[in-house]
């Protein structure tokens, strides 16, 4: 994860600097939606898997000045959370599942690294809107979601990165990696000294979409 973001930051710089070199033009307003699929999972509770799937969805509008070069500005409601799924190599007939749900507003650059492919990365704030849980008491999921036990913040702060490939136009497809930055979990008041606790409990998603932009990418 760590090489993938480093390359991506260092992809966006490259970008700038292309753009910049470019001669000042127009600034360049687009505006859309974007759909798709979210696989979820929360790192630090004990369950590996990117098992909980979700929808995505919402406004994007992209700023340009340089034609390589742009800014993106979201307003996504997106699903999240995690899901633990039987096992019954191991006889574990346990299933349980978190369901968080966010408004995200990623704030990204973007850069046009080859004809037809984007690349993009940046920061993802974001408000918590619900927050429920499945057979956590129980261990078998019954389809009844009630409000979590968990002291889940109401906010959360994502680092973005994705790769995009063009479909005509208007259109591109994108596949997009969030995680968490703080623990969606506030650390607890340790009474005891020797116990530790990092603050682990994480969002990361795996988001595969199409965003539809008003303009067609020919128009900059």
């Amino acid at each position: 994860m760590m090489r993938t973001t480093l390359m991506a930051v260092l992809l966006t710089l490259s970008g700038a600097q292309v753009g910049l070199a470019q001669e000042d033009g127009a600034w360049f307003f687009n505006g859309g939606f974007t759909l798709g699929v979210t696989a979820a999972q929360v790192r630090g509770d004990g369950i590996e898997g990117f098992n909980k799937l979700g929808l995505h969805g919402g406004a994007v509008v992209e700023v340009r000045q340089f034609q390589n070069l742009g800014f993106q500005l979201g307003l996504l409601y997106n699903q999240k959370g995690s899901r633990k799924v039987q096992n019954p190599k191991i006889d574990d007939y346990t299933n349980w599942g978190y369901k968080f749900t966010y408004v995200d507003i990623p704030l990204t650059a973007v850069y046009d690294f080859k004809d037809g492919y984007t690349v993009g990365t940046g920061l993802q704030p974001g408000v918590l809107i619900g927050a429920f849980e499945d057979g956590l008491a129980s261990g078998v999921s019954d389809g009844e979601w009630e409000p979590t036990s968990l002291p889940i913040r109401s906010w959360e702060l994502s680092w973005v990165v994705w790769i995009g490939m063009r479909a005509g136009e208007q259109g591109e497809w994108f596949l997009r990696h969030t995680q968490s930055l703080p623990g969606i979990v506030p650390k607890p008041q340790l009474t005891n000294p020797n116990v530790r606790w990092d603050d682990r409990m994480q969002n990361l998603t795996v988001q595969v979409g199409y965003t539809k932009l008003i303009r067609a990418w020919s128009d900059q």
